[in-house]
């Protein structure tokens, strides 16, 4: 598989049973993993923003122009869901007017079932679009968090899946995290990228206030935030309960610099300077409650975790590739073949093998990617 799309197979940014998803400007593509077939599907009504580049190539967890395909299970069963930055033309005294197309598919055709489009602010048609992303933030019940951001603006708004309507709009705001009620929304009018909390029902505002520059889950209910901003450039970190805002506790002393991955059930792994050599790696269960720590003072190697799947955290050391239990932190396979990217009860993709014997896979700039089925 091809992360520049333009040789193999697509990239999948995420997982579904024996199925790869992703999306880029072809379309919402489905890759089934037993046998290579790719079906194009879920592109949107209206066309895309004029002078606006979708084709950039997306890696598996790297910021992009269209967020990764958000898979839901709805009374009418299960989707898959899609944002799109769309454009709707003016037609005599109608001005033309951007917005979010919401679109969601047939898991099993990848066929387009329904959308529906959140209308932006009319000034968004002088807005400069550097930076731009949108994505699907999350679903909550039937609610659909949308947001689409630039560099100096952005806009969040809540669709019911059930009704095909909006519930409700954020302008000046992108999510950032959303969670049981309440999603986490980081303004973007101000210099200090103030962030606050949204109710999902009706979008009141819950809390304010708070400064931070990154945001990552902990558990179901609490994040972890990196305080650092342009008036305070080591400012630390802080986990939040998300429907309050009220700080919990400070993992290591509040130091900056986290990263934190769940395992799709009731695991959240957070790694410290995981890209400069991590420096510690901490388990969290469902609460946001430690269960354990790996630190460099330990005695034992703090590994760059690469994924974490029902209980198992996939890295790897400078002794190679490595799988924790992800529930006592301790070594569950001390030499594994591989460190994936994704992995789920079928397949692992990761990394194509180095040419030689000597040299080490990729893991953080892989050009392409292979699927293997996972190690039982």
């Amino acid at each position: 598989m091809s992360l520049g799309g333009d040789t193999g197979l697509p990239a999948p940014q995420v997982l579904d049973g024996v199925y790869g998803w992703s999306l880029s400007d072809a379309g919402l593509t489905r890759v089934d993993l037993t046998s290579g077939e790719a079906i194009v599907g879920g592109f949107p009504q209206a066309p895309l923003f004029s002078g606006l580049d979708v084709s950039r190539p997306t890696a598996i967890g790297a910021p992009s122009v269209l967020g990764a395909p958000v898979l839901a299970d709805l009374p009418e069963g299960r989707r898959v869901l899609a944002a799109w930055p769309v454009e709707q033309p003016g037609q005599g005294t109608t001005p033309a007017r951007r917005g979010i197309e919401l679109v969601a598919a047939d898991p099993g055709t990848a066929r387009t079932l329904s959308s529906i489009t959140v209308p932006l602010p009319p000034e968004w048609l002088e807005e400069s679009l550097t930076g731009f992303t949108v994505s699907v933030a999350g679903v909550v019940g039937t609610t659909a968090i949308v947001s689409a951001s630039t560099s100096a603006t952005a806009h969040t708004a809540a669709v019911d899946l059930a009704g095909g309507t909006l519930r409700w709009s954020a302008p000046g705001v992108a999510a950032v995290l959303v969670g049981e009620s309440t999603v986490a929304v980081e303004a973007r009018d101000l210099v200090e990228r103030e962030l606050r909390g949204l109710s999902i029902g009706d979008g009141s505002t819950r809390w304010a206030g708070l400064t931070g520059s990154a945001v990552w889950p902990v558990g179901r209910a609490r994040m972890l935030v990196d305080l650092s901003s342009l008036s305070r450039p080591a400012g630390g970190s802080q986990v939040v309960e998300i429907a309050t805002g009220r700080p919990v506790g400070s993992p290591l002393n509040g130091q900056p610099g986290w990263s934190c991955r769940s395992d799709d059930q009731a695991l959240t792994i957070c790694s410290l300077a995981p890209y400069v050599g991590t420096d510690a790696v901490l388990g969290f269960d469902a609460a946001g409650v430690e269960l354990w720590r790996i630190t460099r003072d330990s005695g034992r190697v703090p590994p760059t975790v690469t994924t974490a799947w029902h209980g198992m955290v996939y890295g790897y050391t400078d002794a190679g590739p490595l799988v924790l239990d992800g529930r006592t932190g301790q070594d569950r396979v001390a030499s594994a073949t591989t460190a994936p990217l994704l992995v789920n009860e079928y397949f692992a993709v990761g990394p194509d093998a180095p040419r030689t014997p000597e040299q080490r896979p990729n893991y953080r700039h892989p050009s392409r990617l292979v699927a293997s089925p996972t190690a039982g």
